[in-house]
């Protein structure tokens, strides 16, 4: 991937355990197997080697995030693939991940549009099919987008090869200081599938691995 301009502020991607939590709360396992229930299978899909040319034929999966305020976004993202890993940074607990093959995630301040703010960016070359969670965590209470955008693997035809893009938005949600929200995200590498995206209310104080119940509306584009 492409090295971006004037990225003022980067994700420390470090990579840190975190502990296990008793799941004893009728309501949180409940919502947990509601989660399981829309989660796609895990593909047996190979990860892409380490150069450009397989890592672009088979995909990719970009998400930019704002928030309305001025500066690096008030939020913090971790993006969970199909097969648990993980990258990007939790601003409550200090804990950063980079545990995907081709991927990267920063804080790009180039003030694009005029308005002063600067917008996150999770990037993932060549990933894999199924569903993904990603967590949005508030520092301060704030309002949030999320654009996602998918592109499928490369296929042949009588033109050449191609590969086909769709993109989902979630847009100006609120949030509260110290909440977290999650956001599903269905994803595949067939040209004839398109992203889309679920946003869930989680609950305030709940530990990662719990935090799916309460799902709400969103604005869903695509394209092709």
């Amino acid at each position: 991937m492409r090295p971006k301009p004037r990225i003022l502020t980067i994700l420390a991607l470090l990579m840190f355990a975190i502990p296990k939590f008793a799941l004893s709360d009728a309501h949180v396992r409940n919502s947990l197997q509601t989660a399981a229930m829309s989660t796609r299978e895990v593909h047996d899909e190979r990860d892409p080697k380490e150069d450009t040319e397989d890592c672009s034929a088979l995909g990719e999966l970009d998400i930019v995030f704002r928030t309305d305020n001025n500066g690096p976004p008030a939020v913090g993202v971790v993006l969970t693939d199909p097969r648990g890993r993980r990258i990007g940074f939790d601003p409550l607990t200090k804990h950063a991940w980079q545990e995907l093959p081709l991927a990267q995630a920063y804080i790009n301040c180039d003030d694009l549009d005029g308005a002063g703010g600067c917008r996150g960016l999770v990037q993932i070359c060549g990933p894999v099919s199924g569903t993904y969670q990603l967590e949005i965590i508030a520092k301060q209470t704030t309002a949030y987008t999320v654009s996602i955008s998918g592109r499928s693997r490369e296929t042949r035809d009588d033109h050449g090869f191609r590969s086909f893009h769709s993109e989902a938005n979630v847009n100006n949600v609120a949030i509260h200081t110290g909440s977290r929200d999650a956001v599903l995200l269905d994803y595949s590498r067939d040209p004839k599938e398109k992203v889309a995206a679920v946003l869930q209310r989680s609950l305030r104080a709940q530990p990662y691995e719990t935090r799916f119940h309460q799902q709400r509306n969103l604005s869903l584009r695509e394209k092709q």
